[in-house]
């Protein structure tokens, strides 16, 4: 992927000026969010990050103070779920690009450029990541996850072949129509966010991309089961568009 925005923000764009923020919702991962951090911080440094500590009971508090004045830090006293820390985290951001990203970085610092440049350079308003292969593939999710599709198609017309994928981009005035209607917080805020990027006309471009690693995951079965009852509600939801 080409990276000429890189080298023009560089050399145009005072080093304390962000342009695009990077919202982290993070849950019992202080290792690898720690090394996450890091990574983002060197790579890019003209990012807001903003990480929303969903209820955490490890040492992710100490993110707070390991990096002062370079990330902005939230924190729910329980678990809230994946749509609670993203509008949280929206309601903070305050560039011109917003990007969702998990506490893990699956896709690398490659994969956050890949969606940034896409945001800038193409007329999509939001722009999904698919991935390549799903190494993470636990036999249930292998049977169900075609299901899950073929439900989205039925319920939505949603056509996207990986609406779960955790790294995500919007341009400004996208996430701020969006993220204050949605209801869902917990997995199923993926799906919401889409339904609702359609009833309101913005457009979405898929990238695909190769998932580099993966930390333990909390979409399990039962989460799985909770989704498809959000998915219900959402169905029959009455938005105000």
């Amino acid at each position: 992927m080409a990276n000429n925005w890189s080298n023009e923000i560089s050399e145009n764009t005072p080093a304390q000026e962000k342009f695009f923020s990077l919202i982290i919702p993070t849950y019992q991962k202080f290792a690898w969010l720690k090394q996450s951090v890091e990574i983002l911080l060197t790579r890019f440094p003209q990012a807001e990050i903003i990480i929303v500590n969903d209820g955490s009971q490890d040492e992710t508090y100490k993110i707070r103070n390991l990096y002062p004045n370079k990330i902005k830090y939230l924190e729910h006293p329980k678990n809230k779920g994946k749509g609670a820390s993203w509008r949280d985290g929206v309601k903070e951001a305050s560039c011109d690009y917003l990007i969702f990203t998990d506490d893990d970085l699956p896709f690398g610092s490659e994969g956050i450029e890949a969606i940034l440049t896409e945001l800038i350079t193409s007329p999509a308003d939001i722009v999904i990541t698919k991935r390549k292969n799903f190494y993470n593939n636990a036999g249930y999710k292998k049977i169900l996850r075609p299901g899950l599709y073929v439900l989205l198609k039925l319920l939505f017309n949603l056509p996207y072949a990986d609406t779960q994928c955790g790294l995500k981009g919007f341009k400004r005035q996208s996430a701020l129509d969006i993220m204050p209607r949605t209801f869902t917080n917990k997995f199923a805020i993926d799906i919401e966010i889409l339904y609702l990027a359609k009833l309101l006309s913005y457009s979405v471009k898929e990238v695909e991309l190769e998932q580099k690693l993966f930390a333990p995951s909390t979409f399990n079965f039962k989460n799985i089961v909770l989704m498809f009852f959000d998915l219900i509600k959402i169905k029959f939801h009455h938005y105000e568009i």
